[in-house]
């Protein structure tokens, strides 16, 4: 605090009472976005940013949790999930079910996996739980999302064909 803005430091030394203090380091905290970027901090975040989504990414199917992912990063739960929102912007069980979901469309829109499959890939024991966490966060089923991309692809091979005079 002393190298980055010495006056802060005077007045934090200089507090005589708990309120005084609190008050300080509340306004402290308000004014922390003018502080200068940290380049370093900044490269350590986009590292193990990196590092979490190609973790998930590549575990994805295991059925990840919060504890899986603190044990990869050697961190308490409770720390991880704090360092989790801080870094990815959100919790960790949004992120994975935006993730699974946008997995599983991909699936299901440009393979002839299984739902089987499908679910296995975005880390589901069975397709059945896999359909009833697809519907609640789509409002479709796996089947509805796969068969209006079939529905399409049939209507845009059939425009594309040229029609014989």
């Amino acid at each position: 605090l002393r190298a980055q803005s010495p006056q802060w430091a005077d007045r934090l030394e200089q507090a005589r009472t708990e309120q005084e203090l609190r008050s300080l380091v509340c306004d402290l905290f308000n004014l922390s976005h003018a502080l200068p970027i940290d380049k370093e901090y900044v490269s350590e975040t986009n590292t193990l940013a990196r590092r979490i989504t190609r973790f998930i990414h590549e575990n994805l199917h295991r059925g990840l949790t919060l504890k899986v992912l603190a044990n990869f990063l050697g961190y308490s739960e409770k720390y991880c999930s704090d360092l989790f929102y801080r870094i990815m912007g959100e919790s960790f069980s949004t992120y994975m079910k935006r993730h699974r979901v946008e997995r599983a469309k991909s699936l299901l829109t440009t393979t002839a996996q299984t739902l089987t499959e499908v679910a296995t890939a975005v880390g589901f024991s069975d397709q059945f739980a896999f359909s009833h966490f697809f519907k609640r966060a789509t409002g479709h089923s796996p089947r509805e999302i796969r068969s209006r991309q079939t529905h399409r692809q049939h209507r845009l091979t059939a425009n594309a064909i040229p029609k014989a005079f």
